[in-house]
């Protein structure tokens, strides 16, 4: 297999202020718009309702959006991704044709003022007691890298870590039927 680097550029930098509020965390970038279309189908077209869709879309399918996004992830950062080849695809099922097999990836972020105090506050904490290591280590890791990701598609698909497109924290697992 080959390996691919791509350089993410185009991202803009959301407040800090923003990451630490719990509030902020449940809902998307966008707000609580539910959108029409998701993965190329449309999402729930016989749910009508928008409480209802905002319910499935941000408490059922997407819970804490801007948390796995902005808060564990790094979809504000600009970061150099390399991986196995197209390093963008979360999966080999999203491939043309789709294939089987494991994908890995690294992510690599630019360094930012705000990750370093995030990182400063955890080495703190870690005075008081040591359940704060793990969050300083994530700290650390978001403040520099690398991120992981490791993503399989076969009788079961599966993938974890900071997605190589967006940078976002996931994880998911889908049983096949075939």
């Amino acid at each position: 297999m080959t390996t691919e680097t791509i350089v993410m550029t185009d991202r803009t930098p959301v407040s800090f202020w923003k990451k630490i509020n719990p509030l902020w965390w449940l809902v998307g970038p966008d707000g609580w718009n539910v959108p029409d279309v998701n993965n190329g189908e449309p999402y729930l077209p016989e749910v009508t309702n928008i409480w209802l869709r905002r319910f499935y879309w941000f408490i059922c399918r997407n819970p804490l959006m801007n948390f796995v996004g902005y808060v564990l992830g790094v979809e504000d950062n600009n970061y150099r991704v390399e991986g196995t080849a197209p390093v963008l695809l979360t999966t080999w099922r999203d491939a043309t044709p789709p294939k089987t097999g494991w994908k890995w990836a690294l992510l690599w972020p630019q360094i930012s003022w705000p990750a370093l105090l995030m990182a400063m506050l955890w080495i703190v904490l870690t005075s008081f007691h040591p359940v704060f290591y793990i969050p300083w280590v994530w700290a650390m890791l978001k403040f520099a890298g690398p991120l992981p990701f490791i993503s399989y598609n076969g009788a079961v698909e599966f993938y974890m870590g900071w997605r190589p497109a967006s940078g976002g924290f996931g994880t998911k697992i889908v049983l096949h039927n075939d």
